[in-house]
């Protein structure tokens, strides 16, 4: 149920509906919409949690700024890890996951650390867990799984993809003054040169 969808307007194409899922709930949006705006449309408004305090947080921009709504796209061998919901286009049949947050993104069991706000400082894993240096690998595990960053697909891809070789005797990295002197430089000896910036 799209609660908070205009009735008319803008690029959307509401002749065209397309079913996605989030969080294992199956929602509704239309063509034309960024996955950030079919979920606000059904209502959505915890996409994920903040980092230290896994307190809620909900869609705050329209683009690339955009900090809290980042993604996991599909799943399987074609999931894409942190993508921004403002930036996805929706599909039919597009599936979607907050990447912080367990057991949900609702009710974060890491939310205990609210209460707690005043003693965890700027930097408290980094200052906090240093001792005893043995155990760093053991903490650092449980700190990256807090940053709730997504998850790399374990198998490998299996679309294909049209590549082209290009080959040069000198790759200038940077079109800033420097690279360009020196591309110039290069171009002058004879030399075939790729410009990169």
């Amino acid at each position: 149920m799209q609660i908070n969808r205009l009735k008319d307007g803008g690029r959307i194409d509401r002749t065209q509906a397309l079913s996605f899922r989030f969080n294992g709930k199956k929602m509704q949006g239309y063509a034309g919409d960024t996955l950030a705006s079919a979920l606000l449309a059904n209502g959505v408004s915890v996409v994920g949690r903040s980092f230290k305090l896994h307190r809620p947080r909900g869609i705050v921009g329209c683009g690339a700024e955009e900090p809290n709504a980042i993604m996991q796209i599909g799943d399987g061998a074609t999931t894409v890890p942190n993508l921004r919901a403002t930036q996805v286009e929706l599909y039919d049949g597009l599936i979607a996951s907050s990447v912080k947050g367990w057991p949900s993104v609702e009710f974060d069991i890491s939310g205990i650390n609210n209460l707690f706000g005043r003693v965890f400082s700027a930097g408290f894993y980094y200052k906090t867990f240093m001792r005893p240096q043995s155990l760093w690998h053991l903490y650092e595990k449980f700190i990256r799984k807090s940053a709730g960053l997504g998850k790399a697909p374990l198998v490998a891809d299996p679309d294909t993809y049209e590549h082209r070789n290009k080959h040069c005797d000198v790759l200038v990295a940077g079109a800033g003054p420097a690279g360009l002197m020196a591309a110039l430089a290069a171009v002058s000896a004879g030399s075939r040169v790729i410009l990169a910036d």
